[in-house]
């Protein structure tokens, strides 16, 4: 009957803390990705408000701008729904994780409990032979009286002797009693409170189950929203070339590997800070990034400017439009501190620093005719035109940087 009593005690007493440490870890996730999923509502209502605009307008075969325009704004919404479900994809993991360590925990100290019940369980059923033993023993030998005990006593020296004996005995086997009686009720408290957390596992166990179905139907949306994403970049990229024969504007077409572009990123700006430092390590000094340039081009002809097009997509820099193999100079003297040859974002492109926090880069030619660390003076032919990396046609994309960020270029022309 109180066989797994003892190991309740110490299991229990560990797992009231990890259950409770755990229910509030997950009641914090449990809101974080509450929080996510009340802004992927709010998003998917944007998105579609903005295809209800294309659809009105594919109707109405609209103009060609403003469509692009409804276009570029779904893009970026479905950018922003996508973004939201991969952090809603890590936040479940995360509690995943959460609880299946949690229960694995919880699974070895019910196992270390269990024993330790045994072990108490073990020690009761011992104690209680033995008074089993001592009872059985007195009903066999037909223990008198305590009268009858102390009236066959010789004398009144023998009648106090036999007297403090049985006050003793009497004394000791309600003790032992006692103990007994206070050791059953624990053991059967602690099977109790075992039973219960043994429970509360097994429901931390189906709500794993829950939460795996949940990431899964969550990774599928994800692939959902990349290919509706995809499709949805493909239709701009090729109204964009269309646009692009017929006015030059759009040279760069929307790309949508988000690593790729921040790690492009993340090296022009260590490359920014290295020069600025004059150490090579990243976070140098800044300046004021005051200076004036030469254009980087023959050309003075802008097919698109900073720092959006006209149909509201994002352009950090301007676009010179040339024949293949044009030449490129260098719109100050300067220092190269980066050349990289890439088949995607900036292609082919030439990075110089200016000092006092100014740089430029050029971007998408053909060739490159200088290396980092080599001084060039203005107006060096320093490559030849192209149309590299993410490009509908040649031409120069221009940059100006100031202390990394991005400028308008016609402000320092």
């Amino acid at each position: 009957m109180f066989k797994s009593n003892h190991k309740l005690i110490s299991l229990l007493m560990c797992l009231v803390l990890v259950v409770t440490s755990f229910s509030f870890a997950t009641t914090a996730q449990a809101a974080s990705t509450s929080e996510l999923r009340d802004r992927q509502e709010k998003i998917q209502s944007k998105i579609d408000d903005a295809q209800s605009k294309l659809d009105e307008l594919s109707a109405e075969k609209s103009e060609t701008e403003e469509y692009l325009s409804a276009l570029r704004s779904k893009i970026n919404l479905l950018q922003d729904k996508l973004d939201t479900l991969e952090d809603e994809r890590d936040a479940l993991q995360a509690e995943i994780d959460a609880v299946q360590e949690k229960i694995a925990t919880t699974e070895k100290e019910i196992v270390t409990a269990q024993a330790e019940i045994d072990q108490k369980q073990a020690e009761f059923d011992e104690s209680y032979e033995l008074y089993c033993q001592r009872l059985r023993a007195m009903y066999v030998s037909g223990s008198a009286s305590t009268l009858e005990v102390l009236l066959t006593c010789p004398d009144m020296s023998s009648m106090l002797t036999r007297s403090q004996m049985i006050r003793s005995v009497s004394e000791q086997d309600s003790t032992i009693l006692d103990d007994l009686m206070k050791k059953m009720e624990e053991i059967e408290k602690q099977k109790q409170e075992l039973e219960q957390k043994r429970n509360e596992l097994n429901e931390d166990k189906q709500n794993l189950e829950t939460d795996k179905q949940s990431l899964q139907e969550n990774i599928n949306e994800i692939d959902a929203s990349k290919q509706e994403l995809d499709a949805e970049v493909a239709e701009c990229n090729a109204l964009m070339q269309e646009l692009s024969s017929q006015s030059s504007e759009y040279m760069e077409m929307i790309e949508t590997n988000e690593e790729q572009l921040r790690a492009v990123e993340n090296e022009i700006r260590a490359a920014i800070a290295a020069a600025s430092s004059g150490s090579g390590s990243i976070g140098g000094s800044v300046g004021s990034g005051s200076g004036q340039l030469g254009y980087p081009t023959d050309s003075r002809t802008i097919s698109a400017g900073f720092p959006n097009y006209s149909s509201g997509g994002y352009h950090g820099g301007i676009d010179f439009p040339v024949s293949t193999g044009s030449n490129i100079y260098a719109a100050a003297s300067g220092t190269v501190i980066l050349v990289k040859y890439l088949n995607y974002s900036y292609g082919y492109y030439v990075m110089i620093d200016h000092g006092d926090g100014l740089s430029t880069l050029y971007a998408h030619n053909s060739q490159i005719l200088v290396s980092v660390g080599q001084s060039v003076s203005a107006g060096q032919v320093i490559a030849l035109s192209g149309s590299t990396g993410n490009s509908t046609g040649p031409h120069c994309h221009f940059e100006v940087r100031v202390n990394g960020n991005q400028v308008n270029p016609l402000s320092y022309l």
